[in-house]
């Protein structure tokens, strides 16, 4: 489609020339579409960054969870578990670290429990894993804490 020329009858069909007619109105409308393209191209920016400091934080906040359990400090490493529970509800992060702590303390039944936990919220988000992963869980809260009549 060819572009309306300054000069040109206007398109809207009111027999004046372009510029003297919506010009104006359609150029406040482009640059209004630029600006809005570039505040959602912004945005999507620092959606993207935040997403990045929130990963580094988990995997830090994750990793700090497992060398407490390996350091035997279970109290502190339930905590952080928790904490990784509240602060990022959407990974399963806290469900397997609380089952590292239970664990680590000998008390297979519950750690078996927060295994189950994290099977069960990897099966309800099957785009966001894989589902093998599910099954090692499963296998892992079986092996602690054999389910009945088995």
């Amino acid at each position: 489609m060819a572009q309306t020329g300054r000069n040109d009858p206007c398109p809207c069909g009111s027999s004046k020339k372009y510029k003297r007619c919506c010009l104006q109105k359609d150029e406040a409308a482009s640059l209004a579409k630029s600006d809005a393209a570039r505040e959602a191209a912004r945005s999507r920016a620092r959606a993207v960054l935040d997403a990045l400091a929130d990963d580094d934080e988990l995997d830090t906040l994750s990793n700090a969870a497992v060398d407490l359990v390996r350091a035997g400090k279970l109290d502190e490493a339930e905590a952080a578990a928790r904490d990784l529970l509240a602060r990022f509800p959407e990974v399963h992060d806290g469900y397997d670290r609380l089952g590292m702590v239970y664990e680590a303390r000998g008390d297979m039944k519950q750690a078996a429990l927060y295994y189950r936990k994290v099977a069960d919220f990897i099966r309800q988000r099957p785009g966001d894993y894989d589902l093998e992963l599910a099954d090692k869980f499963q296998n892992l809260a079986d092996r602690l804490d054999p389910p009945a009549g088995s």
